[in-house]
This record gives structure tokens, sequence and C-alpha cells, in this order.
């Protein structure tokens, strides 16, 4: 096999990656950052075009020039889809500027050993050491960043970015060892395989795009599914859950547990006052209000209507009691005013340990909603236990 051959065999590969991760955004339509991968493998397959058609329609000056150009280019566009996945706005402006400032480099170099002063030796060790440095920059930024959801797919991508940045580094050495020959498509064995392993890295590099793709999908599913879409609190559906696995664990005497419901006070005269986008105003403070007021081991989530609920860890019936005071203070001194509507916010409390009778979620909700009646009957803005 030859190093032409290579080149055609790897230029139909990136076409095919091109089409794939095209296909892949569009299945997973405004995932952040994802249009500029498919703008990677595009601008790598039009390089690699360049130097298929060596001296066949295209001189060797432009196959080189240009051809080379566009890989620099996709290591440009490669960094920018991977920042968005992980940064989005919140991205550093710096290394985008470095990995631009590395494209013009690798350009500069290309039109001095191409052009001015023609060196095949010299022009494939410029560039190479150019593509190392990109595709590290690459996957430092990928282990730095590679966290949650992203982990598994987001350090493959790094190892493989760091990998594709280390075969260019020891083509380069190799180069400067054995030399090149002038016509660079008729390089030997060490040559072919440094291509051969570019090639199945790129292939690599696609597949983990592919994965990471589907894992920010997954995530987002995960998080709709135990998510109110209203004030991004957990839903009923995610805190039941939670509560088994709290209660289950109290139980079996590792750690005492408790919670707390909370039902705001006449919240139905301010829909019917007001109307619902007024009420929805004011369950959305609501929920930042208690989210200021918990502990970062404790669950808040709201569990329907005007009905919020505290998943309460490692908390005995006194210390649910001081935290269900602080969060009813917390509240009454809540007014939400838009335009000519006021509401001044009050709540009931209940809360319940979990002890030996109770089973469940079910039954520790049940306990908890006693206490919220008794206070609701006294004229709300109280806490009870139940």
């Amino acid at each position: 096999m030859n190093m032409f051959t290579l080149h055609v065999e790897h230029a139909v590969l990136l076409g095919l990656f091109t089409v794939l991760t095209i296909i892949n955004c569009r299945i997973h339509d405004g995932a952040e950052g994802g249009y500029w991968f498919p703008a990677y493998t595009l601008s790598a397959f039009i390089g690699a075009m360049f130097v298929v058609l060596r001296g066949h329609g295209v001189s060797e000056t432009n196959s080189i020039v240009f051809g080379l150009a566009f890989f620099h280019l996709a290591y440009l566009f490669l960094h920018r889809g991977l920042d968005g996945f992980f940064l989005s706005e919140r991205s550093p402006w710096w290394p985008v500027l470095v990995q631009s400032a590395a494209v013009l480099t690798g350009v500069a170099g290309l039109i001095q050993f191409t052009v001015v002063h023609p060196n095949t030796e010299y022009r494939l060790v410029f560039y190479s050491m150019v593509f190392a440095f990109q595709g590290g920059l690459i996957a430092a930024m990928m282990f730095g960043n590679a966290r949650g959801a992203l982990a598994v797919p987001g350090m493959l991508m790094g190892g493989l970015l760091g990998a594709l940045g280390a075969n260019n580094l020891v083509r380069a050495l190799v180069t400067l060892r054995e030399g090149i020959p002038a016509n660079y498509l008729q390089s030997g064995l060490s040559q072919q395989m440094s291509l051969l392993m570019t090639t199945v890295l790129q292939g690599g590099i696609t597949v983990a795009f592919v994965w990471m793709t589907a894992a920010v999908l997954h995530d987002k599913l995960d998080r709709l599914a135990s998510t109110d879409s209203l004030t991004g609190l957990l839903n009923r559906r995610a805190l039941e859950l939670a509560a088994e696995r709290e209660i289950a664990l109290s139980r079996k005497g590792d750690s005492p547990a408790a919670a707390i419901l909370i039902d705001l006070d006449r919240f139905k005269q301010v829909n019917d006052s007001f109307g619902h986008s007024f009420g929805d105003r004011v369950l959305l403070a609501v929920a930042r209000r208690l989210e200021g007021h918990m502990r970062q081991s404790d669950l808040l989530a709201r569990i329907g209507g005007d009905e919020f609920a505290v998943m309460l860890h490692n908390t005995s019936r006194e210390e649910a009691m001081e935290i269900a005071e602080r969060l009813r203070r917390s509240l009454e001194g809540l007014t939400v005013v838009e335009g000519d509507a006021e509401a001044r916010i009050s709540a009931s409390f209940g809360l319940a340990q979990v002890d030996g009778s109770t089973g469940d979620w079910n039954d520790l909700a049940m306990k908890c909603d006693k206490g919220v009646y008794a206070g609701k009957e006294i004229g709300g803005n109280l806490a009870v236990a139940g």
C-alpha cells in the first residue's frame, strides 16, 4: 500500500465521518457546539481532497498549502465545538485565540517551506509540530472539563486527541531522524503508518463525539423527567425516589431523617384575583426564597400546585422544626409585586420524622399533612409537627 492510496482512503473516511456527524447533529439538534464538529470533519475532508487531487487538476503548491491549511483550520473548528459542549457562553476567550494563532502560524510555515524556501522535510516537521500543539491544547481542555454525564466520553475524546497529538510529534521526530523524499507521496513505511494511525484516531474521535452528544441528550432527558418545569426544582417523582432511599437508611439505623411539607396560604385567592401568570411568578419567587435558606444536603421539590416538600438528610424531629421555622420566617417576609398586583406570602408547614411506622414516602407525607392541616385551621403561617 502506498501513500496515495492511504490518502484516498483517508479522504473517503473523512467524507463518511462528515455525513455521520451531520446526521448526529440533526438527531441531537440544539446541542451546544454540535455543528462545529461537522465543520471539523468537513474541513479535514476538504484538506484530504486537496492532497488526493495533487497532479489531477490541482497543482502541487496548492495541494500542499490549501490541503494542510484546511487541516489546521479543522482543529480550530474542533476546539470551538468541544468548547461549546462544556462551557458555552462562559468560555474563556484565550484558548480559542491561541488555537487561531496556531492556525495562522501553521499557514505561515506552509507558505515559507512550500513557496518561499521549498523544503519537504522542514515543512513536514513544522506542520506536524503545530498539529501536535493544536491537538494537545484541545486534549488539555477535555481532561480539565470532562465531568458529569460527559466524564467518560469526554475523557475518551481527550485521550484520542492526546494520542493524535503524540502521533504528530512522533512523525516529526521520525522525519528529523530518517528524512523524507522530495515527493511526500513517495514516503516509506513510517510515514504510511503515521497516516494510517491518524485515520484510525480521527474515526475514534468521531465515535467519541457521537457518544458525547448521546450522553448530553440522556442527561437532559433525565433532568426533564425529574424536574418541575416551572420552578426548576425536583418534581414529585424525583423527591419520592430520594425519600425512599432516606427512609430505608433511617429504618436501618444509619441516620435519622425527616420531611417538611409546605402549603402556601390563600394561594387560590392570588390566582383568582390576579391570574395564573402572576400566580406562577409567586411560585417562582417562593421557590427561589426557599432555595436560599436550604442546607446543601437537603432536597427541595415542588410536588404540585402550591405545595412544596423538603426531604431532610440526617435530621431529627427537633432539627426539622428549627429548619421549618427558618423557612416559614423567610416566606413570611416575602412580597411579590408585578404592576398593580401585589401578594404577601405566608405558608403552613407540616413536619415529621421517620420512625418504625414509616413504611414509605406516602406514610411520611401523611404525617406531615396532619401538621399542615392543623396549622391552616389555626390561621396559617405556622410550622406544626405531625
